[in-house]
């Protein structure tokens, strides 16, 4: 140990101007770092807050809420259209052709499916009530040559009105719909009504 403590003080004692100005360089890093952390708390605030005002701070765009259709008095036509999925292996297009006159509805609704084990059409007439942007219907139909009669439930959307599919139970000789049970929503968009259809 006594050796060791002879060599560092013969190295100091032969150390180069070089070699002083280095550890002097050294020792006021040493102190400027002791000094830096012991004021931690005045100066970095100060620093965030230069860094956080030179920075462009983006704008958060808040979108447009797009409100629901209203359902008013007059002629509307809309479209509902699936593709065959593994869970559902038909193919449906449907076209619903109303008109509203004082909350009364009436119309027609025409459509065709297509799946594995059948292809058909369907048509129908509609009778119901509109109120607060929900229609209660009664769809009269065709199927295949034989006619039926089911409960329909609509309510409005952004793009159009969705039925609020329930399971069916019979009721009177009539489909109505099980409110008790979850229910799956189909997506008809508003389109345009021109005579042909």
């Amino acid at each position: 140990m006594l050796n060791m403590h002879k060599f560092l003080r013969q190295i100091e004692n032969n150390s180069s101007p070089l070699v002083r100005v280095v550890r002097l360089v050294l020792l006021v890093l040493i102190i400027i770092g002791i000094g830096l952390l012991l004021t931690l708390k005045m100066w970095v605030p100060k620093l965030v807050n230069i860094i956080l005002s030179s920075e462009e701070i983006p704008t958060v765009v808040i979108p447009e809420v797009q409100p629901n259709l209203t359902l008013s008095d007059g002629r509307q036509c809309y479209s509902y259209n699936h593709e065959a999925t593994g869970d559902e292996p038909y193919t449906v297009n449907e076209f619903l052709d109303i008109t509203i006159n004082n909350k009364i509805v009436i119309g027609t609704k025409k459509g065709t499916q297509n799946g594995p084990d059948m292809t058909n059409g369907y048509n129908g007439t509609i009778s119901g009530t509109s109120n607060n942007n929900l229609i209660t219907d009664t769809f009269s139909y065709v199927i295949e040559g034989s006619a039926g009669k089911e409960k329909e439930i609509y309510r409005t959307n952004k793009t159009g009105i969705e039925k609020l599919r329930y399971p069916l139970v019979e009721e009177n000789k009539i489909l109505v719909p099980d409110t008790t049970k979850e229910y799956k929503v189909l997506q008809y968009h508003r389109v345009g009504c021109v005579s042909s259809n």
